[in-house]
């Protein structure tokens, strides 16, 4: 049962990790901005968020996809300050989404950590 509870747990944050890859594919088109840099790395990451958490969610036990996919997600916060966005919306569409797939990556690895024996 506890496999079960988890595998679901898992599968709901992988779930709107890639909903949320696939909202940073199409954002740029819905919130009509067209920042070179902001859109096409919302692009590229979405992608490899939407790819990641695909992965996560078909494969419950691969931690290390999770792990990407918090890295992603914090260059997703970080990165409007490094590329330096002139668009209000692309800042900030992107700086909470980043601390949201962060938020839930982390906690899906501490999900699979909880019944199988790491520290805690």
């Amino acid at each position: 049962m506890q496999d079960g509870i988890e595998a679901r747990d898992i599968r709901s944050m992988a779930g709107i990790n890639f909903l949320l890859g696939i909202w940073l594919i199409i954002s740029p088109w819905i919130l009509s901005y067209n920042t070179g840099g902001a859109k096409w790395n919302q692009f590229a990451f979405g992608i490899v968020i939407l790819v990641l958490s695909g992965l996560r969610y078909i494969f419950p036990r691969a931690l290390g996809a999770s792990w990407l996919v918090a890295l992603a997600g914090i260059w997703m916060i970080i990165a409007p300050f490094i590329i330096g966005y002139n668009s209000t919306a692309a800042y900030w569409n992107e700086v909470i989404v980043g601390i949201v797939v962060t938020i839930l990556a982390l906690s899906n690895m501490g999900t699979y950590g909880r019944t199988h024996g790491s520290p805690a």
